[in-house]
């Protein structure tokens, strides 16, 4: 007998059919050819000033003392990408939950080819509670158990959803175009939660779909080396040259 969950597929898939959104291949989002085509970054730069080049996006000397991420892999070149654009599009805003296998995929890759230590547990950018309701999923905590599951074989590395916590529900990042007012918007949205003990000492991954002007992923670090955590990394798919100058 067939359960709900196969019979809601069913018809999904009979009224949606799913197809690569490159080739159109059937029964897959995005195939492991189109996948290929998708160039890697093989120049990372300091995620503060965007101006020093570093093997895996390091914070360079300067800007350490400015802020508390120590470095950001961007997997991709955003504006030259249009099919992970495509992609990244229908998995925020059109709530295509499969696609982050693909594009997970594509930040292990992009990992497994970088030389960063492997981290001791894995945390996603959170989503506030009314936006996780309204969503129906947190897209990086997809993106983050994928890398959890597959960056070592035969170990999954530690993967903590319940530990920073977005307390502040704010107005999304891509609809406010001033850098500073960027910054005043994420000021204080985020804590950690009572179980903070397991970050003492720990090299964290952060993961996150894209970033911009890095607003989310400094507020994030910055919230998390308070609790004394020794170094945080992040990594995302992609990151559009901000305009810190509006």
């Amino acid at each position: 007998m067939l359960s709900m969950k196969k019979i809601k597929k069913f018809f999904l898939d009979t009224l949606f059919p799913v197809s690569c959104i490159s080739c159109g291949k059937n029964d897959v989002w995005l195939c492991r050819d189109c996948i290929k085509t998708i160039k890697l970054n093989h120049k990372q730069l300091c995620p503060i000033c965007e101006k020093l080049q570093s093997i895996n996006g390091e914070t360079c000397h300067k800007c350490q003392g400015k802020n508390s991420l120590d470095g950001l892999l961007v997997c991709t070149d955003y504006r030259e990408n249009k099919i992970l654009k495509k992609a990244i599009h229908l998995y925020k805003y059109r709530f295509v939950k499969d696609i982050f296998k693909p594009l997970g995929k594509i930040m292990h890759k992009k990992l497994a080819y970088s030389s960063l230590p492997i981290p001791d547990i894995i945390i996603p950018v959170p989503l506030h509670s009314k936006r996780l309701r309204w969503r129906g999923f947190n897209q990086c905590e997809l993106l983050a158990r994928y890398i959890s599951m597959h960056l070592t074989p035969g170990m999954e590395i530690p993967l903590y959803c319940d530990v920073l916590l977005r307390k502040k529900h704010t107005n999304p990042q891509m609809s406010i175009k001033n850098y500073q007012e960027r910054k005043a918007n994420l000021q204080n949205a985020f804590e950690v939660s009572k179980n903070n003990q397991i970050l003492k000492g720990k090299n964290i991954l952060l993961v996150d779909d894209i970033s911009t002007t890095g607003s989310t992923l400094f507020e994030c670090a910055k919230t998390l080396k308070k609790r004394n955590a020794k170094k945080v990394f992040a990594i995302v798919l992609a990151r559009p040259k901000p305009k810190k100058s509006s």
